[in-house]
């Protein structure tokens, strides 16, 4: 894919993934591969990991800024297989080179990382831990 894997959060929204997407449940079982992924970072999904509109529901507010993003790795290319992992009630685990992107178009490179879903880290979109704080399921 020409565009190489990309993450961006959706303001307000899901996480929009697109790339060679393999996502896998917290069994290690695939779910799909795929082009396109709009997974839930709100919490409130119905269908986890999956979002399926519950953010407009709900209320949730995002700016899709990042805040604090872990240091890029600048001499990565993203291209590949991306593997994206959805923990039992805590973040989605990506391996594989990606360019994450925030709405202000500030991108870093990593190869490894954690995703929010459940809407409360205070690093969003990068998992903080806060998730086993507040006892989220899913």
């Amino acid at each position: 894919m020409s565009r190489g894997n990309r993450i961006t959060s959706i303001v307000d929204g899901p996480l929009h993934i697109v790339g060679q997407l393999e996502l896998f449940d917290s069994d290690g079982e695939l779910l799909e591969k795929s082009e396109e992924l709009y997974l839930c970072r709100c919490g409130n999904s119905k269908n986890k990991p999956y979002c399926d509109g519950q953010h407009k529901a709900t209320g949730f507010r995002d700016d899709g800024k990042f805040v604090i993003p872990p240091v890029s790795q600048d001499d990565l290319v993203s291209n590949g297989v991306l593997e994206i992992k959805v923990q039992a009630n805590g973040p989605l685990i990506f391996r594989g080179v990606a360019c994450i992107q925030d709405t202000q178009q500030k991108e870093i490179m990593r190869k490894v990382g954690g995703l929010c879903r459940c809407q409360h880290s205070n690093n969003r979109p990068f998992c903080d831990g806060t998730h086993t704080k507040i006892g989220f399921t899913g």
